[in-house]
């Protein structure tokens, strides 16, 4: 049976600005493409016959010279491998494309310019179809009206476009449903658009999936990032996911409830971190939520937590800690801090759910000031 050895990744978002990333932005960019170079080594190294870029391959239209001269030269390396690029909303197929630009793409790279069209490979027996974007909106579905010759060829799609549930939902971004990837009749459909990896799923005869993207650019990228390597021949597909992340975006809750100053709490941390993420953990970008209830006398700061963890390469803390009250000694003894304990309570109790977390700060914050300790810098 004719097989042919694929790779698929997306929304690699090369250039992106990452201006929340401050002082780390230049070099989250270059780890960026750092990763997409790394991606090229491993078709070469895995002798893959077939790159699919679904889309969002640059961060937008506007790219540097340099950073195009070196993909092509890149790209003109891999003489064994086709590449094939399906632009997306972030990189639209425009006259001011780095796509559009004439005599640049070496032979070995395919990239589709409008609706959706196929072109035959003939020595790999693969009919290779795709479709791009031509502005940042697409809202009727281009993944239509396919009739797929009955042949022996492999069909493969790549395409970006937002999976809907069914075909009442609208998107502006090329709203693909299961029904319509069941009756394309593909032997593969590769999706970029959706930044979070999907496992290989399957609509009648036809798998397909989204890789998402191979290195995370914010905390709504979390966890390890990769791309799908594997065959894909008639009606069969293996491919396997390989992480190819050089850090992770982790959003990490701690109960810091035995914590009574900010060594303690960061030292559990600490141990969170690596119990988890073993001897790579300082690596990875962390939001920490501290959560778990800490006696009111407890010393506990943020940002001293963040200097004893000066060692993780990215760090935000968020303190979504209670403070543990006695209630009897609340109720009884008449203090300031006793009243102002009790007048919060009460505004906690009534207040509407979407209000509590900010009133519990208040508490906790207010709890603190009357012992001087508040130095409040939360991110």
């Amino acid at each position: 049976m004719k097989q042919v050895k694929i790779l698929h990744c997306g929304d690699i978002h090369l250039g992106s600005e990452l201006t929340m990333m401050g002082r780390k932005s230049t070099t989250r960019r270059a780890e960026i493409k750092r990763t997409f170079m790394n991606i090229l080594k491993l078709c070469r190294v895995e002798q893959v016959q077939l790159l699919l870029i679904a889309g969002d391959f640059f961060d937008n239209v506007n790219v540097e010279d340099n950073t195009l001269e070196e993909i092509k030269n890149e790209f003109e390396s891999l003489k064994d491998t086709i590449i094939a690029i399906a632009p997306g909303n972030h990189d639209p197929m425009t006259e001011d494309s780095p796509y559009a630009k004439k005599d640049f793409w070496p032979d070995n790279v395919i990239i589709f310019k409008n609706s959706l069209e196929k072109i035959e490979i003939e020595h790999l027996g693969v009919r290779l179809w795709g479709a791009a974007f031509t502005g940042t909106y697409v809202t009727k579905p281009m993944l239509n009206n396919i009739t797929i010759p009955k042949d022996d060829y492999i069909n493969i799609c790549v395409i970006h476009g937002d999976l809907l549930a069914s075909s009442n939902q609208k998107s502006n971004y090329n709203p693909v449903t299961e029904t319509q990837i069941a009756r394309s009749k593909m032997d593969y459909v590769a999706l970029g658009h959706i930044h979070k990896q999907t496992e290989l799923l399957k609509a009648a005869n036809t798998y397909y999936a989204y890789s998402g993207c191979p290195e995370g650019r914010g905390f709504d990228e979390l966890d390890e990032k990769g791309v799908y390597l594997g065959i894909v021949s008639k009606r069969l597909c293996r491919l396997k996911y390989r992480r190819m992340c050089q850090r992770m975006y982790i959003e990490l809750n701690v109960d810091i409830s035995e914590a009574v100053n900010s060594k303690m709490a960061a030292d559990i941390v600490l141990d969170k971190m690596k119990s988890k993420y073993g001897e790579n953990y300082s690596e990875n970008l962390y939001n920490v939520i501290l959560v778990g209830m800490i006696e009111d006398t407890a010393s506990i700061n943020v940002e001293d937590i963040k200097v004893s963890l000066s060692e993780v390469y990215f760090l935000k803390i968020k303190d979504h800690t209670t403070i543990k009250i006695n209630f009897d000694s609340v109720s009884t003894e008449i203090t300031l801090r006793n009243i102002f304990i009790r007048k919060m309570l009460e505004r906690i109790n009534d207040a509407k759910p979407d209000k509590k977390e900010a009133l519990n700060t208040a508490l906790r914050l207010g709890v603190k000031a009357f012992f001087g300790e508040v130095k409040y810098s939360e991110d």
